[in-house]
């Protein structure tokens, strides 16, 4: 399974974390090293400046020495300040050919919603399962189906916001394994959702929209 150009790992537990930024570098058949200079990585956030974002831009525009994928990791994104979280805005939005973003987090409240909403979510546990795979509910389509089971189930924004981040997080793979242009409709009507919420849009009325487009 290809991962998600732009990539958010939300963990409980470093070590666990750090296996899973090994693993997604495996899949892209890359080596995980110090010396791969296929691998750009950022580890200290309290020292953003306008010359890292540059070279991480001529970083990404480059085309790769010894694999066929680019690989930027961003440890503990959660230390970036709102003017570096925006600066990578259009880079998570538009990586490139080949070209792929990983963010570790363990706060994601304090990322924006704009980089929440660009980034293929993976939630961790401490038992090294990701959240993601317990039950959740899709969307079927239809609109009184959907509203009749998630009556019982989802009332208010601590509910329905991480559901949606679920349903984004599933049709963002769904849309890799079949880009299709009602996959991608789909994917923007959940960003669109997401970001209602955080803009204080009632919570119930931001899942009704994702339902009745």
């Amino acid at each position: 399974m290809k991962p998600f150009p732009s990539t958010i790992i939300i963990y409980q537990n470093q070590s666990i974390a750090d296996q899973k930024v090994s693993q997604i570098c495996q899949q892209l058949d890359n080596n995980l090293s110090p010396n791969n200079p296929d691998i750009f990585t950022i580890n200290d956030q309290s020292g953003w400046t306008i010359e890292l974002t540059r070279l991480l831009k001529k970083f990404l525009s480059q085309k790769p020495f010894n694999h066929q994928n680019k690989i930027c990791l961003i440890y503990q994104a959660h230390n970036l300040n709102t003017e570096s979280q925006n600066a990578i805005l259009k880079t998570l939005e538009e990586p490139g050919e080949n070209n792929y973003l990983i963010l570790t987090t363990n706060k994601p409240s304090n990322l924006l919603p704009t980089i929440i909403s660009r980034c293929h979510l993976v939630r961790l546990t401490d038992d090294n399962k990701d959240a993601a795979k317990s039950k959740i509910i899709q969307i079927t389509g239809n609109f009184n189906k959907d509203s009749a089971i998630l009556d019982n189930l989802y009332k208010n924004k601590d509910q329905i916001l991480p559901y949606l981040q679920d349903q984004l997080q599933i049709y963002q793979q769904i849309l890799i394994e079949n880009p299709n242009q009602s996959n991608n409709q789909i994917v923007k009507n959940l960003i669109k959702s997401i970001n209602m919420i955080n803009a204080n849009v009632d919570p119930r009325s931001a899942l009704d929209y994702v339902f009745l487009n």
